[in-house]
């Protein structure tokens, strides 16, 4: 089990309305996915990173918001896009729904990827975000494949990366291209077999395709069985 996996997630509220009217009942999230390393006496190590929204729809509602233009309006990115779709589909009803969280991007380094992080930081969105009157919808799509995050991760952002924990000053920045690996995922052109391994990887952590969009919706029930395990082995190790 990765006991020693945190993450550390930044919010970003606003009470009034910046670009788009009615946006100050989105939250935006971004986190890291870190590595505890105290037995080593370094600094936690970066292994992935996040980022999702979070739609109040039930209180924004009470003020008269019109949800589907505010869609419209983020649609230049893909899981908005997509959301639009399988709405217009009538493959998901977002007022069912007080909130709405969507997942835009979760990137784990190479050496941890099949390591469990997807799966705890599914748990983590379980814990903070899930009940019967709130959805969590993730856009799966192989992040070569959606222009804006591409860009992003292999022209502008880079990690920086601490080894020296006594020094604060001793960072080096590490382009994210180099620092995930993903130009090994970028020269991987078969799109049917890279959008499938995401789509297993997605089932797996219990969510379900939305019509035949790039969005899944989670459902609790592999996430709360794999909680259950987990404590369950923790009882042993206490009784051992």
């Amino acid at each position: 089990m990765l006991v020693d996996i945190t993450f550390k997630t930044q919010s970003y509220h606003k009470n009034f309305d910046f670009v788009s009217e009615n946006e100050n009942f989105i939250t935006e999230h971004d986190g890291i996915v870190t590595r505890v390393r105290i037995a080593e006496r370094k600094p936690p190590l970066i292994v992935g990173e996040y980022g999702f929204s979070v739609w109040n729809i039930g209180t924004g509602t009470k003020f008269g918001v019109n949800f589907n233009k505010l869609i419209k309006e983020y649609q230049v990115e893909n899981a908005y896009s997509e959301l639009a779709r399988v709405i217009k589909n009538k493959a998901f009803d977002i007022r069912k729904y007080n909130k709405i969280v969507i997942i835009h991007s979760l990137i784990i380094r190479a050496d941890f990827r099949k390591r469990g992080i997807t799966e705890e930081f599914v748990e983590f969105l379980y814990r903070d975000f899930y009940d019967e009157k709130n959805a969590i919808i993730a856009l799966v799509r192989p992040f070569q494949y959606n222009s804006i995050d591409a860009d992003y991760y292999t022209n502008q952002k880079t990690v920086p990366v601490r080894e020296n924990l006594k020094s604060f000053h001793d960072i080096v920045d590490v382009p994210a291209i180099e620092y995930y690996s993903l130009k090994n995922l970028i020269d991987k052109k078969d799109t049917e077999t890279n959008e499938y391994k995401l789509f297993n990887v997605a089932s797996n952590c219990g969510f379900t395709r939305l019509d035949d969009s790039y969005l899944f919706q989670f459902s609790p029930e592999k996430t709360i069985n794999r909680m259950t395990e987990k404590q369950n082995h923790m009882e042993i190790n206490e009784i051992q």
